[in-house]
């Protein structure tokens, strides 16, 4: 009768280790989920790295445009793209981009 205790015992200690390893593995916090998490975070990265140039670009746009520092040139090329106007004698030709 005390082998049959024991079995009993190790047999319910065997299934409790396999379904905590188990749920390692698989579990919401497991290692497929940190696996997964770790492609998220290399996806947002490259993300973020593109937004930080297309912010930095749209700053240096912004800071051409300012009242102090208004780079007379960048001016009359916007207000021309954006109104599709030109000077006298000139021919505008709009482009989609």
């Amino acid at each position: 009768m005390a082998r049959s205790g024991s079995a009993l015992v190790s047999i319910g200690l065997g299934a409790a280790i396999l379904y905590l390893g188990a749920h390692a593995v698989t579990g919401r916090q497991g290692l497929l989920a940190y696996v997964d998490l770790q492609a998220q975070e290399r996806t947002l990265n490259e993300r973020l790295a593109e937004l930080s140039v297309e912010q930095a670009a749209l700053k240096a746009r912004a800071a051409r445009l300012s009242p102090k520092t208004l780079d007379l040139d960048y001016l009359d090329e916007r207000a021309r793209v954006l109104l599709a106007a030109g000077g006298e004698g000139e021919i505008v030709f709009a482009l989609a981009n």
